[in-house]
């Protein structure tokens, strides 16, 4: 079964101007993972360490800034990572 990702959400964290969150694609659920790195909790390490482990397998980074991200962003991004 194939996954969908979720684009609303690549397009939201490709917007993202926050440069205390960091934006990763999960590519087992097609959804997207949000890490605040000012947040010290258990759950937020636990978090980071699972995207952390599976970087570049099952998690892509999503780099933010990008205010004007439309479809055609991520259809672009997606491209890029070969997704």
């Amino acid at each position: 079964m194939a996954v969908t990702f979720d684009r609303g959400a690549i397009q939201a964290a490709l917007a993202m101007v926050n440069p205390a969150a960091s934006s990763y694609l999960d590519l087992e659920t097609g959804t997207v993972v949000t890490i605040d790195e000012e947040d010290s909790s258990a759950e937020n390490a636990a978090r980071r360490d699972q995207v952390m482990d599976g970087y570049g397998d099952r998690f892509r980074y999503i780099p933010g800034g990008n205010t004007s991200a439309n479809a055609a962003t991520v259809t672009e991004w997606l491209a890029t990572e070969g997704l």
